[in-house]
């Protein structure tokens, strides 16, 4: 049976172009569907254990669990989702919602929100690298929140599916809060590692790496603290943080680099030498492409903020 595909058109806000709802969820063993609603977009939902209906959208849906868990069955696979867990779903993911065996009950928040606010996002930040991160794996990428992060989020949201709240206004607060959860999640590396389907020896290893001792050492030392083998490396790099190994060691290097460019006075051939570039022309040009000048302009610059 094809899966039902919600529209846009039908379920978002004309004027802010998207819609956050709570749903207050318990798992009942009848088979009859119950749904209250108890003012504005917030709902006590009875559903039977054998889930709710497999469907999808031609918009965005950021799903967050505030209190308790459940099975979120997405794209043939599951999900086990609990609390502080963020899941951003794409267009076009089929997912539904099943019981965890540990939880009768879940609260769940759904942000969702028209593409072309991302579209737009992208224009704005002049890259859509993260438009590529999220939609790279078969799963929508998850991510869980510490209890602080996921009680600031919750009160957050709920704020803003206040009706006291214009529609433009909830627009704009809602085009800020994607924009920061979209940077946040998708634009660090640091962040993309907290991603739940990452395996946690790349999370330790990446850790590591950022000591100045291992990636001064570069891709030799990597292999050392992997223990895998290069091939296999390359792989998880790729599938996870969307780069090789050895480009993630020259980005450490770089900025660590620009660090000492701006607040040391070593030479740039001894920085070069003491970062293992392959040599000072290698060095120059990694540089230019992060930072858009040279190593030599970078320190004048610096040097010209501090004395102005």
């Amino acid at each position: 049976m094809q899966a039902k595909r919600q529209s846009s058109d039908t379920w978002l806000d004309p004027v802010s172009k998207s819609r956050i709802t709570c749903h207050n969820i318990t798992w009942i063993r009848s088979a009859a569907f119950q749904c209250i609603q108890a003012g504005g977009d917030i709902y006590f939902d009875q559903i039977p254990r054998t889930g709710t209906m497999p469907h999808a959208h031609d918009f965005i849906e950021i799903l967050f669990i505030n209190t308790g868990g459940l099975t979120h069955r997405v794209n043939g696979e599951r999900q086990h989702l609990t609390a502080g867990d963020l899941c951003f779903l794409r267009p076009d993911d089929v997912h539904a919602l099943a019981p965890a065996p540990a939880f009768d009950q879940a609260e769940v928040l759904l942000l969702d929100a028209d593409l072309d606010l991302l579209l737009a996002l992208s224009a704005y930040l002049g890259n859509d690298a993260f438009l590529h991160r999220m939609t790279a794996s078969v799963l929508p990428a998850c991510f869980k929140l510490d209890p602080a992060a996921t009680t600031a989020l919750y009160e957050r949201l709920l704020k803003l599916n206040s009706p006291t709240i214009t529609a433009q206004t909830r627009g704009i607060k809602i085009k800020v809060l994607l924009g920061e959860l979209y940077a946040r999640f998708f634009a660090d590396d640091a962040n993309l590692l907290m991603e739940s389907q990452v395996p946690d020896w790349l999370e330790t290893l990446c850790a590591a790496m950022r000591k100045r001792e291992n990636f001064a050492a570069g891709l030799p030392r990597m292999k050392k603290l992997a223990c895998c083998t290069q091939g296999h490396l390359c792989k998880v790099f790729q599938k996870h943080l969307h780069k090789t190994p050895t480009a993630y060691i020259n980005e450490l290097r770089i900025n660590h680099a620009a660090w000492m460019l701006a607040d040391t006075p070593m030479p740039i051939l001894d920085i070069a030498g003491e970062l293992n570039f392959q040599s000072l022309s290698r060095f120059y040009t990694l540089f230019r492409k992060a930072y858009g000048v040279s190593p030599a302009a970078y320190r004048r610059l610096h040097a010209a903020r501090r004395h102005a």
